[in-house]
Formats: C-alpha cells, sequence, structure tokens
C-alpha cells in the first residue's frame, strides 16, 4: 500500500473509532479513487452501509469486493470477502470465490479451515471435502481441519468416517470444547460414558463460565445422559444452560412484545388472496420450533420425485432486506416494520424465487426449512399466496425440553435456556400457530410430530393433500434419502423413522416439574 493510500486507511481507521461514519467513508472512496482494484475498502464501505441500515448499498459493496478478489488473485482477502458474501446468503458468490482461487497458495492454505467452513454453510459439501483433500497434501493435520472435514461427512451422513475425525481432533487437540461437544452429540460412546473422564479433564482447563465451558457441560450431559446417570447429568446440562443464559441475555419482555405485534391485523392491504392456484415452483414452507420433527418431514417430503429440499435457507429474508433495503432481522426481531411494510410484497416473493430458481432444477416443488420462516408466515401469504407452509407441532414438554438440551450454534433460540424462558416462548409459539391456522386454513397446515412418527402413512396422505401432490411409495424411509443435513439433527436422521423421542422428557421429570406446571397453566388458560 503507498503513502497516499495507508495515510487515507489510517485516516478512516481513526474516524470510525469515533464513529465519524461520513468521514470514515470518504477516505475509503478516496483509496478507490487512487486504485479502484482494491478489495478492503470495499468491504469497510460495505459494513458502513450496514451501520447506517442501507442493505443494497452494503451488499454492493461486498459484491464489489468478491469481483475485485478474484480479478487481483487477492488470496489474503479471500476468507474476510467470503464471511461478508454469508451476510447476505451470496452462496453461488462464495463457491464461485473460493473456487476460483489458487488452492496451493500459501495464505489461502492458511485460511483452509475457514473456507472449508464457509462453503459447508452454504451446503457445498463436495466441494468443501474436495478443497480440504487439496489442502490436506500440503498442511500439517491440525484439530481444526479435521473437525471440518467431520463436520462435513456428518453432513453427508458418513457416520462411522465423521467419527474418526472428531477423534483424530481430539488427538491434536484433547482440550477442545467444541469438537467434545459435538461428538457427543453426533454419536454414542461404546460403551456409554466412556468419554466422560475425558470430557471432565478438559473442563479442568477452560474457566468456570466460559463458552468453552458451556461446550463441555453440554458435552457431558449428553454421555451422562447415555450412561443413564440422570441427576449427574441434569446437573451438567443446568449449569452449562446457566452460563449460556447469561451471555445471551434474552429478553423475555421484548420477544412477548415481537409476538403481539405478529399478532396484529395484516400490515399489508388486501391486494391478494390468501391462497392462489399455484404458478410454477410451489413453495413448500416446513416451520416450527427446532428440533420438533422439522428435519424428519422436510426428508419423508424430499423423498417425492416432484420436490427437493433447498435445506434451511436464509433467502427470503434476503430478498425482504434487498426490496426493503433494510436488514431484516426476521418477523419476531423486527423493530422497523415501517421500512418492511412500504415494501411491495409481490416483488418480494418475485426476488425469493428468483433467488433460488437455479436450485429448484425444475420441480414441481421446492421446500424452505427454515424454522424462523415461522415468523414471516404473514409475509410469506402476501408474497407467496401459492406457497404451502406445513407446521409441525410436537407435545409440549418434548419440545421444550428437546430445545432445553440443544446448545444452539450462534446464539441462535436464546429462550432455550431457562425453564421461563422456554414456557413463555411456548405460550407465544402456540398462540401464533393458532392465529394463522384459523386466518388462512388452505395455507397453512399442522401436523403433530407424534403422527408422524406413529401414524406415518395417514399422517402424509393428508399432507400430501395440502401440498396438491400425489402418494408415491417409499417416502418414510428416509434412510434412503442420501442427500446431506446440516441441521442439528443431521445424525439422527440417517436411521429409520422411530418414537423414542416420545416422551423423552418424563426421564427427567422431577427436574421439569416447574416447566410442565407453567406449560399446564397455559393450556388451561387457552381452553378456557
Amino acid at each position: 500500500m503507498n503513502e497516499a493510500l495507508q495515510r487515507h486507511w489510517n485516516e478512516a481507521s481513526r474516524h470510525e473509532a469515533a464513529a465519524d461514519q461520513a468521514a470514515a467513508r470518504a477516505c475509503y472512496e478516496a483509496m478507490l479513487a487512487i486504485e479502484p482494484k482494491l478489495v478492503a475498502p470495499h468491504l469497510r464501505l460495505s459494513r458502513l452501509a450496514q451501520i447506517s441500515d442501507r442493505y443494497v448499498d452494503a451488499r454492493r459493496h461486498a459484491l464489489q469486493a468478491a469481483v475485485i478478489c478474484d480479478e487481483t488473485q487477492d488470496a489474503r482477502s479471500v476468507g474476510f470477502v467470503s464471511l461478508r458474501l454469508l451476510a447476505f446468503a451470496e452462496d453461488g458468490e462464495i463457491v464461485r470465490l473460493i473456487r476460483s482461487m489458487d488452492w496451493s497458495n500459501r495464505d489461502v492454505l492458511q485460511q483452509a479451515a475457514v473456507l472449508a467452513q464457509h462453503l459447508w454453510l452454504v451446503n457445498q459439501h463436495d466441494t468443501a471435502l474436495e478443497f480440504l483433500t487439496h489442502v490436506g497434501a500440503r498442511v500439517k493435520p491440525n484439530a481444526l481441519l479435521c473437525y471440518t472435514r467431520a463436520n462435513i461427512l456428518r453432513s453427508l451422513g458418513k457416520l462411522g468416517e465423521a467419527t474418526e475425525h472428531y477423534e483424530y481432533a481430539l488427538r491434536l487437540s484433547p482440550n477442545d470444547a467444541y469438537v467434545h461437544r459435538t461428538l457427543a452429540y453426533h454419536q454414542a460412546s461404546n460403551p456409554p460414558g466412556i468419554r466422560v473422564p475425558r470430557v471432565a479433564a478438559a473442563r479442568r482447563q477452560h474457566a468456570d463460565g466460559s463458552p468453552e465451558s458451556a461446550q463441555l457441560l453440554y458435552a457431558l450431559f449428553k454421555e451422562l445422559d447415555a450412561a443413564d446417570q440422570t441427576a449427574a447429568a441434569w446437573d451438567a446440562l443446568q449449569e452449562g444452560a446457566a452460563v449460556v443464559h447469561r451471555a445471551l441475555r434474552h429478553d423475555r419482555e421484548e420477544e412477548a412484545r415481537g409476538f403481539e405485534r405478529l399478532l396484529r391485523p395484516d400490515p399489508w392491504a388486501m391486494s391478494s388472496p390468501l391462497v392462489a392456484e399455484p404458478a410454477g415452483a410451489v413453495p413448500i414452507f416446513i416451520v416450527g420450533l427446532p428440533r420438533t420433527g422439522t428435519t424428519l418431514l422436510d426428508r419423508v417430503l424430499d423423498n417425492h420425485p416432484e420436490v427437493v429440499s433447498l435445506g434451511e435457507r436464509n433467502d427470503l429474508d434476503a430478498a425482504v432486506s434487498e426490496i426493503s433495503d433494510h436488514f431484516y432481522k426476521g418477523g419476531l426481531k423486527e423493530s422497523r416494520w415501517e421500512k418492511v411494510q412500504a415494501a411491495d410484497p409481490a416483488r418480494i416473493g418475485a426476488r425469493y424465487l428468483e433467488r433460488l430458481a437455479p436450485m429448484v432444477a425444475g420441480r414441481r416443488c421446492f421446500i424452505d426449512k427454515n424454522p424462523q420462516n415461522f415468523f414471516n408466515v404473514g409475509l410469506i401469504l402476501r408474497a407467496l399466496p401459492q406457497a404451502r407452509i406445513l407446521c409441525v407441532r410436537r407435545d409440549p414438554m418434548d419440545a421444550c425440553f428437546s430445545n432445553l438440551k440443544e446448545l444452539f450454534e450462534g446464539g441462535a433460540y436464546p429462550y432455550s435456556y431457562g425453564l421461563e424462558d422456554l414456557a413463555a416462548h411456548h405460550r407465544g409459539f402456540e398462540k401464533l400457530m393458532a392465529h394463522w391456522k384459523e386466518r388462512a386454513p388452505g395455507a397453512v397446515h399442522i401436523l403433530d410430530y407424534e403422527a408422524l412418527v406413529q401414524a406415518g402413512d395417514e399422517t402424509l396422505i393428508d399432507v400430501l393433500a395440502f401440498c396438491g401432490l400425489s402418494p408415491v411409495g417409499g417416502m418414510l424411509d428416509i434412510t434412503a434419502n442420501a442427500s446431506p443435513v446440516s441441521t442439528a439433527s443431521s445424525s439422527q436422521v440417517r436411521s429409520p423413522i422411530h418414537g423414542r423421542g416420545i416422551g423423552a422428557w418424563k426421564r427427567y421429570a422431577p427436574q421439569l416439574e416447574p416447566l410442565r406446571l407453567m406449560l399446564d397453566a397455559q393450556r388451561i388458560e387457552n381452553a378456557g
């Protein structure tokens, strides 16, 4: 970087530190006036635009950074650019950029684990494995690369190979909290409980209350639970959940206000019917609380020859953000509804379909399984009136317990680490589900997880009729579905459908009694 560029960069950094965004922006633009083929100023301009809630500009600068990174083969910046593209769900651009790099370049090799993870996050599992194989022949083995490979193999259903690579990662880094937790939730040890001492030993190497301690406490819960040591398992779970709860600081009252906003009258004009005849590929949104059978339903429907599952997509939020020029936070968390309501729902729907068209591949229906779309139902009904929305419901105690015992990535589902928060969220979920079932019965279909597991044929007939699909044999054989799965259920859905999860909360009935009382009170209130 020459002297003038360095001066502008230093000035921009000072302006950013002083929160003077306009001055910082002028410095970065001055850099580009001197040298247009620079990646870093575009990345900073993208970030500044995000701070100012200007989605279109932020995305434009991110895409321009990717173009320049490719053209100049700026290997040092590729990880930063692909990370920025993730904020805009630009999956295709991420793949194109990483593929354009020289995989033998030293700077690329140094970022190998990050780049492979980005490929995994955008469901490019085969490309990620190809990349890791290339990298593996050129760098020394390290725990992060092994862990990343294991995660990809797990998504592909290669469970035994995944276990081997998790174990290899732990041989290289015995105290890695994230590997211990992921392995515990991936596959039970044989015999049960044999991993407990090493998890406990790793925990002693991390400070109490740290993110690593939470990971290891959840790992201990899972290992002790498998060994039927429920008292000790509960203690580990309770302590781990408390660590995460303190870190996330979930605001139950703010969430309740979010639910109330979603129960208000439709903010969009009644310009289109709530149900329309399908035109083109029909979106099927599978929604519900996490860990309640949404992935199972996705795998079943993906067995239909006229259906393709696209996994958990962020394209609807991206389409809303692009059309409204506002970083849309999703229905429950959105605070600037005036910007969203000013956007044309038809344009949002068209942009959403445009983003996904290359992946639909001529199928009659496609599945978007992002559970957070439950909070976008009102928008979906306006933007995509041909869509079908399948909401999976599970026994309240099983649903809440399944959330409680999962350590979600990236701070997702912050309500799930305390019993009162869980009960309150479930209450909001039930009220909103009933609201949309009454409001749009032709577009919203509620099915019970227990019915799918115990009476699959009859339940599936109803689902297919709702989606306008004909019955096809073998759909309930989810083991025949070899497509990748990257959700928290990725290991479980490789087994045949079973009912072992029904009533799972009862093993911890004494500890969960406060939750049961709260949910019972809600049930009585709703019945009244």
